[in-house]
């Protein structure tokens, strides 16, 4: 069984091409897939998909507010990917896993909504959240990735760098 997964995973890895992946969805996985941090850097800031230009940004923080331990809480991530025309996005088009490279070191999560419970707001973006992560700073700067799905099963990734940590109080 584990040199299937081992096989898997070096398949999937080598069917990389032009920043197109094709990695099976959750829950094949417990996590996302171990990307390496090469190829993670070398993602696009900037992608097309189903015709429409995306682009990524971020808010990430770590609480220290007094109720806190007193090495601050894990990173949250909220995780917004959105298109620079003002059209809603398709609803085929969705975004599952997040990579965070900090000093050459990476934490991956799958992504949630980030407010399940009210509908989106701004209908040319994609609003999702990461908690439980690292307690990397707060005050530093790190490189983000999101894995895009097209839809049709032809995923992209999608890099924002330099996206800053800050501490609530």
């Amino acid at each position: 069984m584990k040199s299937l997964m081992l096989c898997l995973a070096a398949l999937m890895l080598s069917s990389c091409h032009n920043n197109e992946l094709v990695l099976p969805y959750p829950p094949f996985f417990p996590g996302p897939p171990d990307i390496p941090v090469p190829q993670l850097l070398a993602a696009l800031d900037t992608i097309v998909v189903a015709g429409r230009q995306l682009y990524l940004s971020t808010y990430m923080w770590r609480d220290f507010q007094p109720i806190s331990p007193p090495n601050g809480k894990p990173l949250i991530a909220l995780i917004y990917v959105t298109a620079t025309d003002s059209i809603r996005l398709p609803s085929n088009i969705s975004v599952d896993a997040v990579w965070i490279v900090y000093n050459n070191e990476v934490w991956k999560s799958w992504l949630s909504d980030a407010n399940p419970s009210s509908p989106q707001q701004i209908p040319n973006r994609i609003e999702k959240v990461a908690r439980d992560g690292p307690k990397w700073g707060p005050h530093v700067f790190v490189d983000v990735i999101v894995r895009v799905y097209n839809g049709s099963g032809t995923s992209f990734l999608l890099r924002a760098s330099n996206q800053w940590i800050s501490r609530t109080d």
